[in-house]
């Protein structure tokens, strides 16, 4: 009975968000500006931490990536990308950022196996999405409102140029899930570190330069556990 609610409920808000996409694709701007950001940063700690190899392969198929990463927000697939940091799961009704990136993990495994790159490349940027994603507060307390302020203060800090000083450190982890999971409890904890700065401005200042940070890391990381666990399964 409770997943056949849960069910009818996800169905219901499929519906309106269909109804009012085209007027979120007119006022969407941005284009995932930050994620390609993360991306970018992420292969040049490749570089900076050593593993040219894995980094000249990504680089070349940087775009393919870029493409997942703005192909993972859209159409409301944005709905999936949450993970509570403490119960797991996400929003009411839906997917969550976890299931999401195993999903998009295998298939990207999957077309690398069968040497189809672009394809792997474009599904792998899926999954980074979801891990940048998880690195938000927001995303790692099932909160939908009062977050636009801080996302938009960080799309500024990155249009206006932001780079962060800290340039290496790949943190890795042993799967998707894990990625996922330990990103959510970073994030909360960020968030709880700065808390009492009653100055808005310096509070999304701290915040948002450990957690790009971490994306970057994570980011990294996670493009080389993909590299390594391809290599190893099909090479």
């Amino acid at each position: 009975m409770k997943k056949r609610i849960e069910n009818t409920y996800s169905n219901t808000m499929k519906v309106v968000l269909y109804m009012v996409n085209p007027i979120k694709k007119k006022v969407k701007r941005t284009d995932c500006v930050v994620h390609k950001f993360i991306n970018l940063e992420a292969l040049d700690m490749l570089k900076n931490d050593g593993y040219m190899e894995e980094y000249e392969f990504f680089k070349k198929y940087k775009e393919a990536l870029n493409k997942g990463v703005v192909w993972a927000d859209s159409d409301f697939k944005s709905t999936n990308h949450f993970y509570h940091h403490e119960e797991g799961g996400g929003l009411y009704g839906f997917s969550n950022a976890s299931d999401e990136c195993m999903k998009y993990y295998k298939t990207a495994i999957c077309y690398a196996k069968n040497k189809e790159y672009e394809k792997s490349m474009f599904f792998l940027g899926a999954a980074c999405h979801l891990i940048q994603d998880a690195t938000v507060p927001a995303h790692a307390k099932r909160k939908l409102r009062n977050h636009k302020g801080f996302e938009t203060y960080v799309i500024s800090e990155v249009t206006k140029g932001f780079r962060h000083h800290v340039r290496h450190g790949i943190i890795k982890f042993n799967s998707p899930v894990e990625y996922i999971t330990e990103n959510t409890k970073y994030a909360v904890c960020i968030e709880r570190r700065f808390q009492n700065l009653k100055n808005k401005q310096e509070r999304f200042s701290k915040i948002t330069e450990k957690i790009l940070l971490r994306a970057n890391q994570t980011t990294s990381g996670f493009l080389l556990m993909f590299y390594e666990n391809y290599r190893k399964l099909y090479s």
